[in-house]
């Protein structure tokens, strides 16, 4: 179990994972909760109880920890560093170490909600309000409309890539028509 120390919760991480494998799962728990300090736990058996976890890391049982079940604590206030706010840019999923001019207090006094846009004025043509939306207006139409300019192929002998077409292709005298029913064979 993945454990944040800040209020006690916990969620799965590897249900069959050795010794062996904490390292790579304390790399994953901090890459789900960045910036907030997080601990492997684990269980001897299936069916035992979340107080029963020990901790990879120091040995003691969850029960001892500080914080053990804050977090089913409603009056319980979580420190505002206390959450699994990923970065926006995923560079700590990517497995890129957090950047030094980004501190606890950035990621918390980020919004997450949108900013409100202008609605649409109702009574326009939904046509036009199409062209609005993906800038489609008289400029970009002419940048549209120009021709590109023909290319020219080099001689066959110094193409870079081969070639396929109409010259493998059997004569149409000689195609068969799919549709004819077979020629028999005279007695």
């Amino acid at each position: 179990m993945c454990v944040r120390t800040c209020d006690g919760y916990f969620f799965p991480m590897s249900n069959a994972a050795s010794l062996g494998d904490f390292e790579r799962d304390q790399k994953n728990c901090n890459s789900s909760c960045p910036g907030t300090e997080m601990q492997v736990f684990y269980t001897r058996g299936i069916g035992d109880d979340s107080a029963d976890m020990t901790s990879s890391a120091t040995g003691r049982p969850y029960s001892e920890l500080p914080t053990a079940y804050l977090y089913k604590q409603p009056e319980t206030l979580r420190p505002p560093a206390c959450g699994c706010n990923a970065a926006q840019n995923f560079e700590i999923i990517a497995g890129n170490p957090p950047s030094p001019e980004q501190t606890e207090a950035d990621v918390e006094t980020k919004p997450l909600i949108p900013a409100p846009v202008a609605k649409a004025d109702q009574g326009a043509d939904p046509e036009t309000l199409a062209n609005v939306e993906g800038e489609l207006d008289r400029e970009a139409i002419k940048r549209l409309a120009v021709k590109p300019s023909p290319t020219t192929l080099p001689p066959p002998g110094r193409r870079k890539v081969r070639v396929v077409g109409p010259t493998f292709l059997p004569d149409p005298e000689a195609a068969t028509d799919l549709q004819a029913p077979a020629p028999k064979a005279a007695p």
